[in-house]
C-alpha cells in the first residue's frame, strides 16, 4: 500500500499583490507556514520572490506541508532580519531617523535589506514613502519593524508536480526491510528512491537517498 502523493520542493504560490515588483529578489530569512494561528512548519535560509510567490530553499522545504494542506487557509510569515530581535530592529530604525532625518521614508531600510524589498516593506507598513524620516512617528517605526520581522503572505498553493523537484509519499516504508529494501510482503521484490515514502529537504538529500538506496537494493536484489 502507499501513502498519498504530493509535490514537494516546489515554489509556493501566494497572493501576488504584496510582492509585485520583487521578481528575482533574494533574501536570507526565516519562513513560518501558519494555519489557524499555529505554526505548521518552518525553515530558514534563502528565499527568492517570483511573479506568483516564493521560491528558493527556505520555501521549498515547507512546500510539502502546503501540498498536504489542500484547501486549508494558510499564510507565510517571513522574518527578513532573523539574526536580530524586534527590539534591536526598532532601535536600528530609531537610530536611522536620528542620523539621517531628511532622507525619505522609502530609504529607511536601505542597507538592511534589498532596496526593492525595503520599499515594499515600507508600503506594506502603510508609511508614506516620500515623507522625511524625521516625520515618522514611533508607532510607524514599530509598524515597519514588525513588517520586517513578521511579513505575512496569504498562501494559494504550490506550483504542483510539473515544477516539483521531489514527490512526497509513496509505498509505505514499514512494508520493506530497511537493511535490504526487500518487501516484507513479497519476497525478492526490492524498492528504492522515490518509489518509497521518503523525501528530504534541499541540499542533495534526495539525490543521496536515490543513489544509496539504489545501490543497496540493486546489490542485494541480484
Amino acid at each position: 500500500s502507499r501513502t498519498a502523493l504530493h509535490p514537494s520542493l516546489t515554489q509556493i504560490r501566494t497572493d501576488p499583490a504584496p510582492i509585485r515588483g520583487l521578481k528575482g529578489v533574494r533574501a536570507d530569512c526565516h519562513i513560518r507556514l501558519r494555519a489557524g494561528g499555529r505554526t505548521v512548519q518552518e525553515d530558514a535560509g534563502e528565499a527568492q520572490f517570483t511573479e506568483t510567490g516564493v521560491s528558493g530553499p527556505a520555501a521549498f522545504d515547507v512546500s510539502r506541508a502546503v501540498s498536504e494542506a489542500g484547501d486549508a487557509k494558510m499564510e507565510l510569515e517571513i522574518d527578513f532580519l532573523r539574526d536580530y530581535t524586534s527590539e534591536e530592529v526598532l532601535a536600528h530604525l530609531q537610530n536611522r531617523v536620528k542620523t539621517a532625518p531628511e532622507l525619505p521614508a522609502s530609504e529607511l531600510l536601505t542597507g538592511s535589506v534589498h532596496n526593492r524589498l525595503g520599499r515594499m516593506l515600507i508600503k506594506y507598513a502603510d508609511v508614506e514613502a516620500a515623507a522625511p524620516l524625521s516625520a515618522l512617528s514611533e508607532r510607524e517605526l514599530r509598524t515597519v519593524a514588525a513588517a520586517c520581522k513578521r511579513f505575512k503572505l496569504p498562501v494559494r498553493g504550490t506550483e504542483g508536480f510539473a515544477n516539483a523537484q521531489v514527490t512526497a509519499g509513496g509505498i509505505r516504508t514499514s512494508e520493506f526491510d530497511p537493511r535490504t529494501l526487500e518487501s516484507r510482503l513479497c519476497p525478492r521484490l526490492f524498492a528504492c528512491g522515490e518509489v518509497l515514502d521518503i523525501d528530504g529537504d534541499c541540499g542533495g538529500y534526495n539525490l543521496q537517498w536515490a543513489w544509496s538506496s539504489g545501490v543497496l537494493a540493486g546489490h542485494l536484489g541480484k
